[in-house]
């Protein structure tokens, strides 16, 4: 369709800008040509021509547009020494052809102008050498076809092109393109790098004002100052040094320069740039890569925000601020564990990773935002006020309540549940006591139905200890599975048969690295929340692959037990299999029990205890004589050791009673064929009087004191099976 002479206009106004930037461009380039010329009047075996690398730069950065300043800028020059008009062209021709091969490769190969790496180095001069090597020829063919000049002769000068092309395109395209964008180095190294320059333009006069017979060995006196600018400023100081050593070898080729000595220079200002290219590069990626270590040390890999570590260290930062109020947003997503278990972890990271630009954007430009792990997510407001928090909070929920991810036909959304609270830096010491405040106040928030936001208040301090309670009980699969816990023993010593050789322990459960009360605690919750069960399954699995690693020796381990895991569906089975599992004599393990936890809760495990029992595991009753019921439970339990209560045996010899009390169970227990078992044993003198009131066993510190599991069994492995 045609156009009207508005549309033309039109569209020719809009061409003008550019237009003038291609004659300015063409003009410059021309200059810079003009003076290389004027500045080498005898130009020697390897000419210096400037304008082409700074047209590949032009080209490389501002796009193939500007092609036509090259051809203009070529031509010009030709022509300014007397070559006649069509042979002008051909050589402004030639030089776009070597400038449009470089940058297609350059291109194609996806090269950085940069050049920050030992890749994108490696490419950009294979380039150059590949565009300037397809010129060779064409450069020697047009000396021989328009000149008439020999074949060797029409070679030489394709050679000079080449050696010309490659030098200029080696040092001057970097200096327009290696620079990043917002230009020189910052701070300390703008200065080193003004300086090193300094430095060397003064060593190049001095070199200059030398005898000419020794330049050529101050000339590499200089190569230091090109290492030094890459160090301090990378690619592109190394390429503006590398331009101040051609200035000097121009200066220095005033006279008539041997075929020898222009190669050697030039040989050596290029291997002086490529080496500081080499040394940019080198200290760029470590740089880079310490760069990125750090990044992602400091910022979670799946949404890129920051991560906990940082996000403490933000805290910790502002405890410091005497100046400005800040408040922290705990935020917790609800139902999210939804997403995860219909959709899976794809789906589920996808979510987050949404959640979290959403989360950013509905906050303050000042915020500072961190994904603390799971699908819970930290927020540190400055300048804060109960009322601009409250805000900021509400923002939040209608933003995460808008938010919807769709998985086919269905279409996911979730709550956020949000504890706030203000750091006090007065009062807290380190971030953990405003993260501790900002999680509780969250939990209650989740605990007063979910998706809404909670400010902690003093009030809230009782809601930590059952938070720690929940968060106790569902790591605690995870760490038996992890090897948190470790087993730790006891031997038991037959004191009414001393040269008795049976190795008899009980077995104990500690955290690793944790106070023996601690284990206690943990226990109790693990009770009262119905996993007591795992725990007692892991450490009886642990115990009796134990007696399986020691065939062949007369090992005996007890093991406590809790009437819930005795009621537990699949218990009987379980402990029926370990024998063949592990290979052990039933007898060898022996299911500990507490008289207190029987007479309350053993009604429905007795049956479980006597099949157990006549398949030969043994059975035994904790903390018996404590109780009223404790001689009638011997009638009801297929009990085959009996432990006395330990506060009788730690009496003994301070109460007289004790030793009636200990003597009356250990008759009874010897009656019906139990053996009897004395703990607390601390004192090796109770010894002696524990076996003349008929106790058969005696446990406590004078005789061990519990041992990791490990360090016993070394000793096992290492002693010669006995007799």
């Amino acid at each position: 369709m045609a156009r009207g002479p508005s549309g033309v206009f039109s569209s020719l106004g809009d061409q003008l800008p550019f237009l003038g930037r291609l004659l300015v461009c063409s003009a410059l380039l021309a200059l810079v040509s003009f003076l290389a010329a004027r500045a080498q009047p005898h130009q020697g075996f390897v000419p210096v021509w400037p304008s082409g690398g700074l047209a590949l730069a032009l080209l490389w950065r501002h796009g193939a547009r500007y092609w036509p300043a090259v051809l203009i800028a070529n031509t010009a020059l030709s022509m300014s020494v007397g070559t006649p008009l069509l042979v002008a062209l051909g050589v402004g021709w030639l030089q776009v052809l070597i400038v449009m091969i470089a940058l297609y490769l350059l291109q194609r190969w996806h090269v950085d102008r940069l050049l920050a790496d030992m890749r994108e180095l490696r490419n950009f001069v294979a380039a150059l050498l590949l565009a300037c090597v397809l010129a060779m020829p064409i450069y020697a063919t047009r000396m021989a076809l328009v000149f008439d000049y020999p074949v060797a002769r029409a070679l030489a000068f394709g050679a000079d092109y080449f050696l010309s092309a490659v030098f200029s395109f080696l040092i001057f395209t970097p200096l327009l393109v290696g620079w990043p964008r917002d230009g020189a180095p910052h701070g300390g190294r703008r200065w080193l790098f003004v300086a090193a320059l300094a430095v060397l333009t003064v060593a190049s006069y001095g070199v200059l004002s030398a005898d000419v017979a020794l330049q050529d060995r101050l000339l590499f006196l200089l190569a230091p100052f090109v290492v030094a600018c890459a160090l301090v400023a990378g690619v592109g100081g190394a390429s503006t040094a590398a331009a101040i050593l051609t200035m000097v070898l121009i200066a220095m080729a005033q006279g008539p320069v041997s075929i020898a000595d222009s190669i050697l220079r030039s040989v050596f200002v290029a291997v002086a740039a490529l080496t500081g290219y080499l040394l940019a590069a080198a200290f760029g990626e470590r740089e880079r890569v310490a760069a990125e270590m750090d990044f992602h040390a400091r910022h979670d890999a799946l949404t890129g925000l920051m991560n906990r570590y940082e996000f403490e260290n933000r805290v910790r930062a502002a405890l410091h601020d005497r100046v400005r109020r800040y408040a922290m947003l705990y935020l917790d997503l609800d139902q999210f564990k939804l997403v995860n278990d219909t959709c899976g972890h794809l789906v589920g990271d996808a979510m987050l990773r949404q959640l979290a630009a959403t989360i950013r954007q509905a906050l303050p430009a000042d915020a500072t935002v961190a994904r603390l792990g799971g699908d819970e997510f930290g927020c540190l407001l400055p300048h804060a006020t109960p009322d601009s928090t409250q805000i900021v909070a509400r923002g939040l929920h209608d933003a995460i309540q808008a938010f919807e991810l769709p998985v086919g036909s269905l279409r996911f959304s979730v709550g956020v549940s949000i504890g706030a609270t203000f750091l006090l830096p007065d009062e807290d010491a380190t971030p953990d006591d405003v993260f501790g405040r900002a999680d509780v106040a969250c939990y209650t928030a989740k605990d007063r139905g979910r998706n809404r936001t909670h400010f902690y208040s003093p009030g809230d301090a009782s809601m930590q200890g059952r938070k720690i309670e929940i968060e106790t009980v569902s790591q605690l699969q995870m760490d038996l599975a992890r090897g948190a816990f470790e087993l730790f023993v006891q031997r038991i010593d037959n004191i009414a048969a001393p040269a008795d050789t049976d190795e008899f322990y009980e077995v104990l459960l500690r955290e690793s690295g944790a106070h023996e009360n601690s284990i206690e605690s943990l226990l109790g919750v693990a009770q009262r929340y119905g996993l007591i069960v795992y725990v007692d399954r892991w450490v009886i699995e642990q115990a009796t692959r134990f007696l399986g690693r020691h065939p062949g020796r007369r090992l005996r381990v007890s093991v406590n037990v809790a009437a819930t895991s005795l009621e537990s569906e699949g218990f009987e089975s379980f402990v029926l299999g370990l024998p063949v599992r592990h290979g052990f004599a039933p007898a060898q393990l022996v299911l500990e029990i507490t008289e207190a936890v029987a007479v309350q809760n053993l009604t429905h495990a007795v049956a479980t205890l006597h099949r157990l029992r006549k398949h030969g595991f043994g059975v035994s009753l904790d903390d018996f004589g404590s109780g009223v019921a404790s001689f009638g439970y011997l009638n009801e339990l297929p009990v085959s050791m009996v432990k006395l209560d330990g506060r009788f045996v730690r009496d003994l010899g301070k109460d007289p009673g004790a030793e009636v009390i200990i003597e009356a169970l250990a008759r009874v227990a010897r009656l019906r064929g139990i053996v009897s078992i004395a703990e607390w044993v601390e004192d090796v003198a109770q010894i002696p009087r524990l076996r003349s009131l008929g106790i058969d066993y005696a446990q406590g510190y004078a005789i061990h004191r519990p041992a990791p599991l490990a360090s016993v069994e070394t000793k096992v492995l290492a002693a010669p099976v006995r007799a």
